[in-house]
């Protein structure tokens, strides 16, 4: 069976970890070739003896890099969600299809729909009817739970979870362990902090941070 060869957008610290996940679990479905990094030149070598390949306003001309030879694996990362988003409109308006990344140990149930270019790892359940926008970043034990929407470009740390039938716009950043209710609408441009429970609708352009008590207590003496 022939591999679709694919280069990784981003070669920071995310697409070093995306890069190990297409090595090890899409070998018999991707090549990678190496790595567009709009930071860096060509010929920095990134990890496990691959290189950047150049920026990707120089990718779209090379004809080894063209939309019409690639696909493209989105691994840039959630420092700033609005940047994320517009590499991510770059790609599309170049042309680029993007790979969609899942590990083997997810699971996907019947019915669920997950967009174009998104990264799904090990322990995320994606529930019935969930239906997942492209490029969305979904991290270890994630839980989208049935009949959930969720738009494009959204990031899904480590240990969310949402109820059944919850709405998510665009572009929103979850923090580790935060907890959606069932039947919440979520608007788009969020950033929901670790730990974060989010019991009601919610609007555009918000942050939204829940502060838990904590005490420091002296250790026993010996």
């Amino acid at each position: 069976m022939s591999r679709t060869p694919v280069v990784i957008y981003g070669a920071g610290h995310l697409g070093r970890q995306i890069y190990h996940h297409v090595k090890h679990h899409c070998a018999e479905t991707a090549q990678v070739l190496g790595f567009i990094d709009d930071t860096k030149g060509v010929g920095h070598e990134v990890i496990d003896g691959q290189k950047t390949l150049g920026h990707l306003a120089d990718a779209v001309h090379s004809p080894a890099l063209q939309p019409s030879a690639v696909h493209m694996v989105f691994a840039i990362g959630y420092t700033s969600m609005v940047q994320r988003r517009a590499a991510l409109d770059r790609v599309l308006a170049a042309g680029y299809q993007l790979f969609t990344v899942v590990h083997p140990r997810a699971v996907i149930e019947p019915g669920a729909e997950v967009g174009p270019g998104c990264v799904v790892l090990a322990g995320a359940v994606i529930d019935q009817q969930v239906k997942v926008g492209a490029a969305c970043f979904i991290d270890i034990n994630v839980r989208l739970t049935a009949g959930t929407q969720v738009g494009c470009n959204n990031y899904f740390s480590s240990g969310t979870a949402t109820g059944s039938r919850v709405q998510v716009g665009d572009d929103c950043f979850f923090g580790m362990d935060c907890t959606v209710t069932t039947d919440v609408k979520m608007g788009s441009h969020l950033f929901v902090n670790a730990k974060t429970l989010v019991p009601r609708d919610v609007g555009d352009n918000l942050k939204l941070v829940q502060l838990h008590k904590g005490r420091e207590l002296p250790l026993p003496r010996r």
